[in-house]
This record gives C-alpha cells, structure tokens and sequence, in this order.
C-alpha cells in the first residue's frame, strides 16, 4: 500500500489470521490481529455480502482503508496481521466515526498509546468536518 503496510494476500497466511488472531470488536467493524515474528506489518480490509451490495460494500472498505491510512503513523513498528472486518453500519457512518472507533480498538490491541489531546483533538475536528449542518 502507499502509505507503507504490505496488503495481506496469501490465503494461508489470512486463514491463520482468522484462526489464531484476537478479536476487538466495535459497533462499525471488527479487528483481528496476530502478532508475527518478523517482517512488514500487513493488513486486510474485509466487506462480506452482509453489509450490502457491491457498492456498500466497497464504500465500507474505502472508509476503512482512508481511516486507517490516517492512524498508521501514530502505530508501534512492530510486525502484526491485520484484519479489518466491516459490518452493516460501516458503509452508514462517516469517517469520524470510523476513525475514533479505529483509534479505541488499536488502543485496546496494544498497537497504539492512549494520548490524551492530540489523537482526539484531530478526531473532533474531523468529526466536525463531517457533520452536514456543520458551517463552513
């Protein structure tokens, strides 16, 4: 990917992820991780036919992906898999909401520091340029 994590795409290796990894669940998505010996730090955005149509479907996982490019920065290097599950409301809600959910999982995992300020500062902010009746 461009931002610098490798795209999980060996079946092998994504049926171990599902098998063996934990599981932090949110009301938007589900995050399976696995902590792995060495190499890059891989990730898998997934749309089953639950959360809707095609086009459903591709709009959860482009929210997902854009969400996550924004927190890879504030990440721990060390090499994992992960797998971004979205559910039906994915596609439903906006960025914010998606990123701050993203932010309370990486924080539950381990991946990511609880910061007080910064973090939540530009999640609010982004929060506000996502609300429709916000003035511009």
């Amino acid at each position: 990917m461009r931002w610098g994590d490798e795209t999980l795409a060996s079946r092998v290796v994504i049926e171990k992820l599902f098998k063996e990894g934990a599981a932090f669940r949110g009301q938007h998505m589900v995050l399976i991780l696995r902590r792995v010996d060495e190499g890059p730090r891989r990730v898998l955005f997934v749309a089953s036919r639950r959360v809707g149509k095609a086009v459903q479907r591709n709009r959860a996982k482009r929210i997902m992906r854009e969400a996550y490019r924004s927190l890879v920065v504030q990440m721990s290097p060390e090499p994992v898999h992960l797998a971004w599950v979205a559910r039906a409301s994915c596609p439903h809600s906006g960025m914010g909401e998606v990123r701050n959910q993203m932010i309370e999982m990486l924080i539950r995992s381990g991946l990511v520091r609880a910061r007080t300020g910064a973090v939540q500062d530009d999640t609010r902010q982004e929060a506000e340029r996502q609300r429709p009746d916000a003035p511009q």
